[in-house]
Parts: structure tokens; C-alpha cells; sequence
């Protein structure tokens, strides 16, 4: 029976390694909301929500507040409760909607 169990609980542990994943996504940021970014790469479109672990990256250390709209992103993220949530935020090339 304790067999068993040890099984079970690291396939449970195991699954949850796996779901809780870093996926990333590159593209262009089209708008910037109080506390999301939408961003988009040929059709597809992603809303990934910023929260107290986010990380962006503009060469150096930067803020939410450095992202701008036109920016070439990657967005490592994870899912969690049917939202995308950055774990980091790397800026690939400026703006050139100036």
C-alpha cells in the first residue's frame, strides 16, 4: 500500500512540474493596459497579465513602464487560472512607431 501512495504522489508532483511550465512568446506589443500587455505575431494575439514576479529586461534591468507600444517582446510566461501570467519580459528591439 505504501507503494502505492509514494507512486501516486510523484506522478502527482510530476504533473504539476509540467503544468506549471515557462512557455514563451515573441511579437509586437499593439496596446498596454493598467496591468496587462496584448501582444501579437502574425494572427495570433496573447494577453499576458503582470504580476509582483514579473521581470522586464530593456538591456539592462527596466519597469512595466518601459514597455511601449511597437516593441519587439519575448514574454516568458506561465498559465494559471485560464490567464497568462509574465515571469519576464525581454525587450528585442525598440519601438518604431514613432
Amino acid at each position: 500500500m505504501k507503494k502505492i501512495a509514494i507512486i501516486l504522489s510523484l506522478i502527482l508532483v510530476f504533473s504539476v512540474i509540467v503544468i506549471a511550465k515557462e512557455k514563451s512568446f515573441t511579437g509586437r506589443v499593439i496596446f498596454i493596459g493598467k496591468d496587462y500587455i496584448e501582444v501579437k505575431y502574425g494572427k495570433t494575439e496573447k494577453t499576458f497579465y503582470v504580476h509582483e514576479k514579473s521581470v522586464f529586461v530593456k538591456n539592462t534591468n527596466a519597469s512595466f513602464a518601459d514597455i511601449e507600444p511597437c516593441q519587439v517582446v519575448t514574454i516568458y510566461y506561465t498559465a494559471d487560472d485560464n490567464k497568462l501570467f509574465i515571469t519576464k519580459c525581454e525587450v528585442i528591439k525598440e519601438s518604431d512607431c514613432r
